[in-house]
């Protein structure tokens, strides 16, 4: 959660509706009052900084 939590709210809020509650896109665009390509590009960015994040490495 706390790399969650670093994420733009807008991001955090799509990843949350996405995954957690697991909407679908046309779903989570529904309920953001956004369209389904704001969603994919938004959460694609999304994962990529969440990747990145040095608190989520892979465990071994």
């Amino acid at each position: 959660w706390r790399a969650v939590l670093k994420l733009p709210d807008r991001q955090r809020a799509m990843v949350v509706l996405r995954y957690y509650e697991d909407l679908s896109e046309a779903q989570t665009a529904e309920v953001l009052g956004v369209s389904i390509g704001t969603v994919k590009s938004a959460v694609s960015r999304a994962l990529g900084k969440l990747r990145e994040d040095p608190e989520l490495t892979p465990v071994r």
